[in-house]
């Protein structure tokens, strides 16, 4: 029950980041997913919980398609590539405080990049062109 309600306060919690309106999950998450398991992405030091992951890309993807323009396939490798980043760096647990301290950040402005997140986005979007 507690790691339940850990996970709900988790899924909230990114998708108040995301600053989404309903928590919809597409069936087939583009993020690279093991169902049975937790995510570890290649070269990652940390795994994160699956859908943690799920949500966090299809919110990103979401987020970079309204406020970029970026196709389907930009936005996909980008937000892959910026939770990949921060699995090298952080364990669950500081992604999720990264993530709370982003969600003030968008209320101030919901269409710039939370500071908090920029140092995982940078590297993914110079890269795209």
């Amino acid at each position: 029950m507690v790691r339940s309600l850990r996970t709900l306060s988790v899924t909230l919690t990114i998708a108040s980041t995301m600053s989404i309106s309903g928590m919809v999950l597409p069936r087939r998450a583009s993020a690279q997913t093991n169902p049975q398991g937790p995510v570890q992405i290649a070269s990652a030091k940390y795994t994160y919980n699956p859908q943690l992951v799920r949500l966090y890309t299809y919110e990103c993807m979401k987020k970079l398609q309204e406020v970029k323009g970026e196709n389907t396939d930009q936005a996909t490798q980008i937000c892959q590539c910026s939770i990949s980043n921060m699995q090298r760096q952080h364990s669950q647990l500081q992604a999720i405080q990264i993530f709370t301290k982003a969600q003030a950040s968008i209320k101030n402005d919901p269409t710039a990049m939370p500071p908090e997140l920029s140092p995982y986005f940078t590297p993914c979007i110079s890269t795209q062109g």
